[in-house]
């Protein structure tokens, strides 16, 4: 299937590991000229190798895609690489503080900050030129807890601030759909990634249990109708839809992938 976005800039936000790389790595074997930021520079560097070895086109800035500076130089180097960005993926690490009774004011404030001021600042930096152009896709990685609360994990803060963001896109959508500007939102699942198996350790550990992988993995055995983790690839080919000229008529949505986890209807 051609999804029609070949030689489209794309900046891959937070696309040098798990879920971001994937998408990254797609949307360069789709002919995308692809834009790597993240904070980490040998991670970014690594996955534009990978993408260029593949034959694709490939660039990587150390930029934190969390706040406003980092945010407008990675769009700014991209401008310069290859142009304005006509696909834009927004992926930020998702705030662990933990339980209600174990945050502060500061943590919700902060949580905020990174989740859903991020997100502003990222459609601040890309709309006017997408505007220009008539045409842009911009794709916020998220997560099942703007649908169903985390409770078995310890994600007030992200319970909250991730529903934030999917506010956010839905309202910017409303106003953007008449300029060609598709904004859609992806509920992520459990995805076997390194992050995954990172926090679910360090769970473990602040719960005084000694970690065991296979017992982690179990927890989405048990509560995934198809049986498993998610592969980041999986996720990266819906990414990589939403982008594509194929999907002009979605906008505004929420899409969950999660292997069928959450059980609400709405």
């Amino acid at each position: 299937m051609d999804f029609g976005i070949k030689g489209k800039v794309a900046l891959s936000g937070g696309g040098s590991k798990g879920i971001g790389r994937a998408i990254s790595e797609e949307l360069g074997r789709e002919g995308c000229k692809v834009v790597v930021a993240a904070r980490g520079k040998e991670a970014v560097d690594e996955t534009v190798a990978a993408i260029r070895a593949a034959g694709g086109e490939a660039a990587g800035i150390s930029a934190d895609m969390t706040g406003k500076a980092g945010i407008e130089a990675a769009v700014a180097f991209a401008r310069t690489t290859y142009g304005d960005p006509e696909i834009v993926i927004g992926n930020v690490y998702g705030p662990t503080h933990g339980r209600w009774d174990e945050t502060k004011d500061e943590d919700f404030l902060e949580a905020y900050q990174h989740i859903v001021m991020s997100e502003v600042y990222l459609c601040r930096a890309v709309l006017p030129a997408m505007k220009a152009k008539g045409w842009g896709r911009i794709v916020t990685v998220n997560s099942t807890c703007s649908k169903e609360i985390h409770r078995e994990l310890p994600l007030v803060t992200a319970n909250v601030t991730r529903v934030g963001t999917t506010s956010l896109n839905k309202s910017i959508a409303d106003e953007m759909g008449r300029y060609g500007i598709t904004i859609n939102t992806l509920g992520t699942g459990g995805f076997y990634t390194e992050r995954y198996r990172s926090y679910m350790k360090a769970n473990a550990e602040r719960g005084g249990r000694p970690y065991d992988e296979s017992k982690a993995m179990e927890r989405d055995f048990a509560r995934t109708p198809v049986g498993r983790l998610g592969y980041p690839e999986e996720m990266a080919a819906m990414a990589a839809f939403l982008c594509s000229t194929r999907a002009s008529y979605v906008t505004g949505q929420f899409i969950v992938v999660d292997g069928g986890g959450v059980t609400t209807l709405l």
